[in-house]
């Protein structure tokens, strides 16, 4: 929203009247006690700070420079297991497969919260086939695993969120951008090409 801020339309206004009268309704309803009130604020910022499934935004958004611990391909993880020799290398080592990708911009999650997220973890996947409902992400997974087991992902949101918090390699600042840009926010459909040439991306529209 920072990047790009969507025009506010009457459909945004109808969102605001909507959760205004919401909120008159259950004040009234719960004996005119502000405490229904207190309740769903307090929720909002429990839910998007030390809540275990608040984890997902960190490992959705921010970059993990370093691999071991809580951060492992699928693959790398199926081999230091069948490996001892190779499970006895510390983590981050320069042999490691991690070692040679790009630096990810997002992270994906197997662990069992996904079950109470509708398979949010499997982000790398929902990304690449945001047409794919979320009952229907692991099956895309298992089609397609040669593509996504090699790809680091995070085995723990709660280690996500504590190495967010006491690893000062993590922080704020790990982003990753895209060293040729991207496609600002809105516009069109294809690959980009210059202005005038018909279907595809203006330049108008590239984000340096």
């Amino acid at each position: 929203m920072f990047i790009y801020s969507p025009p506010f339309t009457s459909i945004h206004l109808l969102n605001i009247i909507v959760q205004f009268v919401f909120d008159f309704c259950l004040y009234k309803f719960c004996n005119s006690s502000p405490q229904s009130i207190y309740y769903l604020i307090l929720s909002s910022f429990l839910a998007g700070s030390l809540h275990p499934c608040a984890g997902h935004f960190i490992a959705e958004h921010y970059f993990f420079s370093k691999t071991g611990a809580g951060t492992e391909s699928i693959e790398e993880l199926r081999r230091q297991k069948s490996d001892n020799q190779e499970a006895d290398k510390p983590a981050g080592d320069a042999s490691s497969p991690l070692a040679n990708l790009t630096p990810p911009e997002t992270y994906s999650y197997y662990g069992p919260l996904n079950l109470l997220t509708y398979n949010v973890g499997l982000h790398n996947e929902h990304h690449d086939f945001p047409a794919v409902p979320w009952t229907r992400l692991y099956a895309l997974h298992n089609i397609a695993k040669e593509f996504y087991e090699p790809l680091p992902s995070h085995r723990s949101w709660v280690w996500v969120i504590y190495t967010f918090i006491l690893d000062s390699n993590v922080g704020l600042w790990c982003r990753v951008k895209r060293a040729e840009g991207g496609r600002i926010v809105g516009g069109g459909g294809g690959g980009a090409t210059a202005a005038g040439d018909g279907g595809g991306w203006k330049e108008s529209e590239i984000q340096n």
